[in-house]
């Protein structure tokens, strides 16, 4: 008497996939936890930067500048490219203790809604509270002939953008032009200098004899 064995050994090899087969979620992912990333990140994008924005660096808020909470480089240099058009603060240029080794030549312009508050600051005894966010100062250097010859750029990101400075954004080079040399919030030169005016929101201040009306 002859047995059929073909059903039970079809059955058997079914099984035997079953088993070998990797979860899948709802997504269609073998990720196990519905979001479609393998890396184990759980930010959904799958190359475990914790960026979905698909800009690659890594911060989540799709302006590939990689700082956190947000800082638009980009429109701040083209901000500070008309900084002429503001406040000058300053009735004559100035040197400034900690530029070029306290050589430099300078002039300072903000925007006219902070221009009373960065006034009021008596560098003396600088004290003034928060500068908003979005607040923006741009220290002019001059040359021989009193001519712009590059600067400096501090703008206030949003609360919580960065401790270590204070949420302050530096950057320096060729304002006029929008062309920087050094950005971010921990720019060398500039976190030494201005973070122990823990009074005056990390500013100086200019003294009144020499301030615009």
């Amino acid at each position: 008497m002859r047995i059929n064995s073909t059903a039970p050994l079809t059955l058997l090899s079914a099984a035997a996939l079953l088993l070998l087969a990797p979860a899948c979620s709802d997504d269609g992912m073998a990720d196990g936890d519905g979001t479609g990333d393998t890396t184990g990140d759980g930010d959904g994008d799958g190359d475990g930067t914790g960026d979905t924005t698909g800009d690659g660096d890594g911060d989540g808020d799709g302006d590939g500048d990689g700082d956190p909470g947000g800082v638009d480089e980009a429109a701040i240099i083209a901000e500070a490219m008309g900084y002429q058009s503001w406040v000058l603060i300053n009735a004559a240029p100035f040197q400034s203790a900690g530029h070029d080794g306290g050589m430099a030549t300078v002039n300072v312009w903000v925007p006219a809604d902070i221009a009373d508050q960065y006034k009021a600051i008596d560098p003396s005894d600088p004290m003034s509270p928060e500068f908003p966010a979005g607040a923006i100062i741009v220290k002019e250097h001059l040359d021989d002939m009193n001519q712009p010859g590059g600067g400096t750029i501090m703008y206030k990101g949003p609360e919580g953008y960065s401790e270590s400075s204070n949420d302050w954004w530096f950057g320096m080079g060729d304002v006029l032009g929008g062309e920087l040399t050094g950005t971010g919030p921990d720019l060398m030169g500039c976190i030494g200098c201005h973070s122990p005016l823990t009074d005056s929101d990390w500013l100086f201040g200019i003294a009144a004899d020499n301030q615009n009306p």
